[in-house]
């Protein structure tokens, strides 16, 4: 049985990006919406590949959690962007189902010149698409409407964008200062962008690439959402837990720190105690995963991801939760949310060993703070625990080094405006 379904993991994907920087709420639907308006009336592509398209375009900027580019973005000259397509690029590319089209959006950013690297027409076309209607959104929202975004397209011509894209985008006889009042309403297009049955692998592929556009922003966050799931199913199958009830506390797990997407880097990376108010900041996290995930996820799956901070004894946060709210899946995750953080290095501190781990969660547990019996579980097998970490976490390692290796390798070859990058 499919734990999300595959409206859900749209509205999954939306919700998160709007969380990146709130100049940026439904934009990436936004240049979905324009691409569906230009592309659906060629008839060149089946639904399948134009849901895919749709996906992608509304992806196109998932990179800029990783980068520091964002007031780049939403102004009408962008000189330097290119990280956040790299980034976008990457995470497409390794995790989700859309890695045949990800050099779109690696390219989404190039200009005429640039591009004759793309070796495939239909990516071309494709960034070129994005790049345009990525404009054509900014410009409707900030920058004169329609008028001047016609003379901007007329300025750029053969530039920035290619005529035959141009021509493309003007014969589908799109009005930016009107062409979004139908996009929630419009059947036909909610049809291909929700409404197209997916796999749960492709399911499972873009919630990976969401948690990984939020664990990859350092070496020290990489690994702690795939640790958490970890323990947690290893201490659900140990406790009796049903097939079923393994994979909930996993995915409750997997989505837990999704609302840390909407929590500012130097919060999020700081060395040393955070401030009250920044504090406050960082606790709105709970907050913003409920409201991602709310009526996208089964309720269970909700409270396992949005409860992992509260305290039997009443003391956590967001809701002061005591005993009687949290259930025994809640816990598991809440202590495997723990083990998973000490256990890890972070920008304030290093790994901790074990003898220190094991004090802190029998400390916890003498205070009524996390379930004893869950983190007896978890120091008696404590060993077995790190070796399947270790095991399920190697991968991830190893493909976030190389991601890294490749945006140093990308950043070079752009420096020496070599784009030749694929």
């Amino acid at each position: 049985m499919q734990l999300i379904a595959n409206e859900k993991i749209i509205d999954i994907m939306e919700q998160t990006l709007n969380h990146v920087d709130a100049r940026l709420i439904n934009h990436g639907k936004r240049v979905a919406y324009l691409i569906y308006k230009v592309l659906e009336p060629r008839r060149s592509f089946d639904a399948k590949q134009l849901h895919d398209i749709c996906i992608l375009s509304m992806l196109h900027d998932v990179g800029a959690y990783k980068t520091e580019e964002i007031d780049k973005m939403v102004i009408f000259e962008t000189m330097d962007v290119w990280d956040h397509s790299i980034y976008g690029y990457l995470f497409l590319h390794h995790f989700s189902p859309l890695k045949d089209l990800a050099p779109a959006v690696l390219f989404h950013h190039a200009e005429c010149d640039e591009m004759a690297s793309l070796e495939d027409p239909a990516h071309q076309m494709l960034a070129q698409l994005i790049s345009l209607c990525d404009r054509a959104d900014v410009f409707s929202l900030h920058g004169g409407g329609d008028a001047a975004f016609r003379a901007y397209m007329d300025r750029y011509r053969d530039i920035k964008y290619r005529g035959d894209i141009v021509d493309m985008f003007a014969a589908a006889h799109i009005n930016i200062d009107g062409v979004f009042g139908d996009m929630d309403s419009n059947k036909p297009f909610n049809s291909i962008f929700r409404g197209m049955p997916l796999t749960e692998d492709e399911v499972s592929g873009y919630i990976k690439m969401l948690i990984y556009s939020i664990d990859f922003r350092s070496s020290q966050t990489v690994i702690h959402t795939v640790s958490a799931a970890c323990i947690a199913g290893i201490l659900a199958d140990m406790l009796g837990a049903d097939e079923s009830g393994i994979r909930k506390v996993r995915t409750g797990a997997m989505l837990h720190d999704i609302g840390k997407i909407g929590i500012p880097l130097h919060i999020l990376e700081s060395t040393g105690r955070l401030s009250d108010s920044d504090m406050k900041v960082m606790m709105t996290h709970v907050d913003i995963t409920e409201k991602i995930l709310d009526g996208n996820v089964d309720d269970d799956i909700k409270h396992i991801a949005v409860r992992h901070h509260e305290k039997l004894n009443g003391t956590g946060y967001p809701k002061n939760l005591d005993f009687h709210d949290i259930t025994r899946f809640d816990r598991i995750v809440s202590i495997a949310d723990i083990f998973s953080a000490l256990c890890g290095a972070r920008s304030y501190k290093g790994a901790y060993p074990k003898e220190k781990v094991v004090g802190i969660l029998r400390d916890m547990s003498g205070q009524n703070l996390i379930d004893p019996q869950i983190a007896s579980l978890a120091i008696d097998n404590f060993d077995c625990i790190i070796e399947s970490l270790e095991a399920d976490v190697k991968p991830i390692l190893d493909v976030y080094y190389a991601m890294d290796n490749e945006h140093i390798r990308m950043r070079d070859k752009i420096k020496s405006a070599d784009y030749a990058l694929l």
